[in-house]
């Protein structure tokens, strides 16, 4: 059982204004209406990259104050109980109410928590998990060094021994864009410098499919001080 700390979050523009909401809707479905469909499917996916989707539920808990709402998740729900005490010997004041909520399929319930987002409002959310066929973003992982000559249950992506890797020493690692769409891995770096008053552009991508065996969602990059680069996926458990 996981008691949920409860935070205040002014309720934002989108809750309190839904006809504004909705009317920025129909404004983008008129403009996507005219686009064409390769154009309509990239818009969508700009759109999902940008806003990470979550499920969120709001409920209403009018004369308590948050010290007596204690929310508690368990078993796939999550449980609002508010309890006031008050009054005195002749004249006690007691209220008391509970409020039980489904987490749908698809939420990430470790992330679950629970904010304060108006007078009276309570709002509970939680990321939903990456689907299957999202890319997923790896990121890359500076290490001492890869090939320490650990004994590590680990082995590059590709084929041969752990120790094998990538150079790619010539890249400035914030321009190294390392990706994932199931099994399969895509590893990419573009950059532009002046060297001696002479512009250079360099340029790299790489794609592979993880072998049997590992765990591709489980994948790692790590970088060593050479600047060389390993892919690596656990073993699957047999």
């Amino acid at each position: 059982m996981d008691f949920l700390p409860i935070y205040y979050r002014p309720m934002s523009a989108q809750q309190q204004a839904p006809a504004f909401r909705d009317l920025l809707r129909q404004m983008l479905r008129e403009e996507m209406a005219g686009m064409p469909q390769s154009h309509q499917q990239a818009a969508l996916e700009h759109k999902r990259r940008q806003v990470p989707e979550k499920w969120s539920k709001t409920i209403r808990l009018d004369n308590y104050h948050p010290d007596e709402v204690k929310v508690v998740v368990k078993d796939g729900t999550v449980k609002i109980h508010a309890k006031h005490l008050g009054g005195d010997e002749l004249n006690s004041d007691v209220r008391e109410s509970t409020r039980t909520i489904r987490i749908p399929e698809g939420v990430d319930q470790s992330k679950v928590h629970c904010y304060m987002s108006n007078e009276n409002h309570y709002t509970v959310e939680g990321p939903m998990l990456p689907n299957e066929d999202d890319e997923v973003d790896i990121k890359l992982e500076d290490v001492p060094a890869i090939t320490d000559g650990s004994e590590v249950d680990m082995q590059v992506a590709e084929q041969g021994p752990y120790q094998e890797n990538l150079d790619l020493s010539v890249f400035d690692p914030k321009n190294i864009n390392i990706t994932r769409k199931k099994n399969v891995v895509c590893i990419s770096a573009n950059e532009s410098r002046d060297e001696d008053g002479i512009k250079v552009h360099r340029s790299f991508c790489k794609e592979f499919t993880l072998p049997e065996g590992v765990d591709y969602k489980q994948v790692k990059a790590a970088r060593g001080k050479d600047g060389k680069v390993a892919i690596m996926a656990p073993k699957l458990e047999s």
